[in-house]
Parts: structure tokens; sequence; C-alpha cells
């Protein structure tokens, strides 16, 4: 095909063949206006950072008019994040390695293409291959001419390269990209409760963290949120119910938000939502003046620079919202200012939305969800991508000795209360019906009086489990707060090998570590005594 060198533009291509020359725009499944002028596309997808398409490097002129016409194809009939994936797999994995190519095209394709699937086939990643083998089969129907090859086509059509692993990082329980630990989660709470910075970026940080946890959902999903999707439905003088809309990915409709799946919030997740809507509705103001637009849309993560897509195409209702990017960065910016260090890896946490979500799968498992519940709350279409989270049920559970209880206790302070030396420091230590005493679990034998309880009103709580984590409870700096510790962490060891359910074992972690706690503070008051 000595000629293709020859066509040096696309209005060469279409003189050589006699066609017509390639549309200068074409209206995209969201409904979009796509400007097809030049080179470079923009288009309708407005969660990536990355929704320019660039053909300009592509030397050969049949290869680019062949893959103009199939990304437009595929945003046209499937939709703009297809064809933007569609357009990232060819240029990596095919035209990066045509590009400079000595051989005439049809065999630099062929070569790229071999050389790709014995990668792939190495590493195990056949399934990338999937863009590309689609593409060269659907430009070998159309432009053999151009240097597509109908057998080679034949043969590349007929590999299985099946989807991608599901899974991998909740299989191998990866402590960088797994599940994060009940630890690692508790630091996460710990930092939302104690925040109080109100720069605007840290009301959208608490927002994003206390979705992440409370949803599982995708930062995608984030994105396309609005203030009017968080409501609470609770008839007016009742507790307040609050529910969250939010639009479905990946189920094949134009928007998004054409179809929205209802989600209930806990009060205490649904106040850093609310808190983010005043936030944003202080800002609006400068916002609008900044974008030089009015009336704004009522996102809920505004992007205060404006969506860069959404402006260049004139897609007024997603002009403030964010890129999966954005989302992503709000979570590890927060993880990074409240400096939360992970006692597994003993380094800065490492913070992604998929890490959330796999936490709230293996945490929805140990809460008991069925298959099919599971399947729901993370919105699957069916239940076979939630059965690596059973599978592993019994062993989403961290070891925890006293050395680690004793670690951990410094870094989450899960005690609240008061030590104290003896009754008389101690609010109500003169009333006996206040005294606390641990019995070994399983057993009547008191261990002896561990401390006093300052509830003056009956208290409601569980004795003694709960008493370490109610900053009501004043221990005694003498009591014998290790023994606790250490039928403690037997009485968990027994219940994680009897029970099915791990979820029973671990309620107790946060006692161990509250009781882990006391005993490094009356350690500390017996060697300021010396002194």
């Amino acid at each position: 095909m000595e000629h293709q060198s020859l066509l040096k533009t696309e209005n060469d291509v279409a003189r050589f063949y006699g066609w017509d020359g390639l549309s200068t725009s074409f209206v995209s499944r969201e409904g979009v206006l796509i400007d097809t002028t030049t080179d470079t596309w923009i288009l309708s997808e407005y969660n990536s950072a990355g929704n320019k398409l660039k053909f300009d490097a592509i030397e050969d002129q049949g290869v680019k008019w062949a893959l103009k016409e199939y990304i437009k194809q595929r945003a046209q009939t499937v939709s703009s994040i297809s064809a933007l994936n569609a357009y990232s797999a060819i240029r990596t994995h095919v035209l990066r390695r045509v590009s400079g190519s000595a051989e005439p095209i049809e065999e630099a394709l062929i070569t790229s293409f071999e050389n790709m699937l014995v990668e792939m086939r190495e590493r195990q990643s056949i399934w990338r291959a999937y863009y590309p083998i689609r593409w060269y089969v659907w430009a070998a129907d159309r432009y053999p001419e151009m240097g597509f090859d109908s057998e080679y086509a034949n043969l590349i059509d007929a590999i299985e390269v099946g989807g991608n692993p599901k899974g991998q990082a909740i299989k191998s329980e990866d402590d960088e990209e797994g599940p994060l630990s009940s630890l690692e989660l508790k630091l996460i709470y710990k930092a939302l409760r104690e925040d109080s910075a109100e720069e605007y970026v840290c009301y959208q940080q608490r927002a994003v963290v206390a979705l992440l946890i409370a949803t599982g959902r995708n930062s995608e999903n984030l994105t396309y949120l609005r203030e009017s999707d968080f409501q609470n439905v609770a008839p007016h003088g009742l507790d307040p119910c609050y529910i969250i809309k939010m639009p479905r990915i990946k189920k094949g409709f134009i928007s998004p938000r054409d179809d929205m799946f209802e989600e209930s919030l806990d009060e205490s997740l649904a106040q850093y939502v609310i808190d983010l809507i005043r936030a944003n509705r202080e800002n609006r103001d400068s916002i609008s003046q900044e974008l030089s637009c009015k009336p704004l849309p009522d996102t809920l993560f505004v992007n205060v620079t404006g969506n860069k897509a959404a402006l260049a195409l004139g897609v007024q209702e997603n002009i403030l919202n964010m890129t999966t990017h954005d989302i992503r960065k709000l979570l590890k910016d927060f993880v990074a200012r409240q400096g939360i260090i992970s006692p597994v890896t003993n380094a800065l946490l490492h913070i992604t939305p998929r890490r959330m979500r796999y936490t709230f799968g293996t945490n929805m498992v140990g809460e008991g969800a069925s298959k099919k519940e599971l399947a729901r709350m993370l919105d699957h279409s069916n239940i076979q991508n939630v059965g690596v989270y059973y599978r592993l049920a019994g062993r989403i559970v961290e070891h925890l000795d006293k050395a680690l209880a004793k670690k951990y206790a410094s870094v989450l302070n899960m005690f609240k209360g008061n030590i104290v030396i003896s009754d008389a420091e101690a609010i109500n230590g003169d009333r006996k019906d206040k005294h606390l005493s641990f019995l070994e679990p399983g057993s009547m034998n008191p261990i002896g009086e561990i401390g006093v309880c300052g509830e003056s009103n009956v208290c409601h709580l569980d004795p003694p489990y709960s008493c370490y984590l109610c900053s009501k409870f004043q221990p005694y700096a003498h009591a014998d707060h290790e023994n606790v510790l250490s039928c403690l962490l037997e009485d968990r060891e027994e219940k994680l090998k009897k029970y099915e359910s791990k979820r029973l074992g671990i309620q107790l972690d946060d006692v161990i570590i509250a009781v882990a706690g006391v005993v490094d503070r009356c350690k500390e008051y017996d060697n300021e005594k010396k002194l």
C-alpha cells in the first residue's frame, strides 16, 4: 500500500478514494454537539480530566481516518466514556508501537497487535485487548484499503478476551489497595469527628469521606450529585431521616441522572452533607462571578473553576461538576491534611474511593448482608461480582494482641474518661451502686472493682464493656486493668473461632483498645508518682 505514504491529509484520503470528507461535527449519545473540525476533540464526558482526544500525532492518514470514525461511532451509539476508553486503549497499546515503524502500515499494525497480545498474555491481562481488537475488526470491515487485513481481523476476532479480573485487591487483602482494616477505618472516623477546619475545600473533603463511608459508591456517582438529591424524609417534628438519591452509572442510561437510587444516611454522617450545602450557598455568589454564569446548578460537589468540558460544550447543567480525579483528590487531601498514619503499614494511609468501596462491601458481609442485599447496596446488576466478599468473609479480621492493642490505643484515644486514685476523687464515689466490677467472661468470678460510674441517672449501657468507652467512666489507677485486657483478648479469640459471623469478635475491638489505653495511662500515673 505504497500510496498510503502519499496521503498527507484527510482531504487527500477523501479525494483518493472518492469519499465524502469527514463530518465537521456530530451529536453524541448524550445529545451534545461535538466539534470535529480539528484534530482535537472534546467529548461530552464531564468526569474525566482527560476528555480531550488528540489525533494530530497519528502519522498515517488512513489509520487516523479509521480511528476517528470508530470513536465517533462509539460516542454516538454507546457513550462518550466508552469512546474515551476505546481511544485511550488503542493509542496506548497499538498506535504507540506503530509510530515511527519502517514497515508498511498493514505489516506495522499486525506486528503491533502481535507484540501487544504477547505482552498481555504474559501479564495475564488479555482483557485489555478488547477495544484494540474491536477497532481493528470494525475497520477491516469498512476500510480494508487503509491497511486493515480481513483475514487477520478474523483471527483476532476469535480471541476470547473475557472481562477484567474482579476483586483482585480484595482477594489479595493488599495493604495498599484492598479493604481498609477496621483500625484504619476507626482513624478516619476519628479524624472526621475532630476536624473543625472551616475552609470551603475542607467541607468538601469531609462530605466526600462521609458519603464514601455511608454508601460505598464510586467517585463518578458523587460528581453528578445535586443538593436537591439530599433530603430529610421524616415528617415535621419527628427525628430526622436522611436519604440521598444516587445517580446510577454504568447502566446504559444516556445520563447517570436518568435513574436514581435512594440511600439512607446515618444522622452523624448526614451532618457533613448539610454543612457542605450551607458552605455551597455561602460561596455561590463568588463562584457565579468567577464563571460569569447565572443561574448556577445546585451541584453538591462544586468545581469552583468550572468543568472544562461542560464550559467548552456549553452544557449548563454540568458546568460545576467535579471530575473523578477531583473527588479522589479531596479524599487523599483529607488524609494528608489530617496526617493519618496507617497502623498496618506505618506510613501515610493510602486511600482511594475504590478502597472505600471494598471496605463498605466487606463490612456489610460482616453485618450479615445476603449476596442479593450486597449487590443492591453496591448497585450491581447481579450477584456475580459480590461473591469475592463472601469467599473472604472468614479472613477479613485483623490479628489483635496486647502489644498491638496498646499501640493502637496511643493513636485512637478510645478512652475518654478520667482516672481516679480513690472514691474520694470520683463522682458518685460514695454510692456503692455506682461501683463497677469486672467478671471473667463465662464465669461469675469477679476480678475486682475497676472504677466508678460518673452518671448520676440510671445508666443504660452494658457494663463493664461499654464503660471503658464512656466519658463518665472513672477507672481506678490501682485496678488490675491489665487482667481485664487479657480476658477481653481471650474472649475475642474464642468468639472468632466459635461463631460463623466474625462481627461478634470484632465488636470487642473498641473496648479492647480503650482498656489498653487505660493500662498505659495508669502506668504513666505510677511513673509520675515514683518521680
